[in-house]
């Protein structure tokens, strides 16, 4: 998976849980206002690698109660149901921040009990929703 960057432990992105956040790379829209610009675009190599990521995750297993899954947008990851896979193997929830643009993947995380929590960030009403999220052809 992409992983452009790790925050070791947050108190607000996991409501009521002690978790960690993995941003990753790429994003199939182009909001104007996205607070993660840097990470629309998807690089051929993440800067932190998954190795690096479990290394932590296994260290604080014991601590933490979860993994946070944003991005960019998390269902770009070609990989994303390998890596909570192994998340999940670490006995840690996971949260998945997405845009919903990709409703069978996320079908298939929740059908396989892989997703303990979704946050989806719908942008506006289906009628200005390309202005929105900077795509002019966006298949609503």
């Amino acid at each position: 998976m992409l992983v452009a960057g790790m925050e070791k432990i947050t108190l607000l992105d996991y409501p009521e849980k002690l978790a960690c956040i993995i941003f990753t790379q790429g994003c199939n829209f182009k909001c104007p206002f996205c607070q993660n610009s840097d990470l629309i675009k998807c690089n051929q190599k993440g800067n932190i690698s998954e190795e690096e990521v479990f290394a932590y995750l296994n260290k604080r297993k014991n601590v933490l109660d979860g993994v946070v899954i944003t991005g960019g947008e998390p269902t770009m990851q070609k990989d994303l149901k390998e890596f909570i896979k192994k998340v999940k193997e670490l006995g840690l929830l996971v949260k998945l921040d997405t845009n919903g643009f990709r409703p069978d993947i996320l079908e298939d995380l929740i059908n396989d009990n892989l997703i303990d929590y979704v946050a989806m960030d719908i942008k506006n009403s289906l009628e200005k929703y390309s202005e929105t999220s900077g795509i002019k052809n966006i298949n609503t």
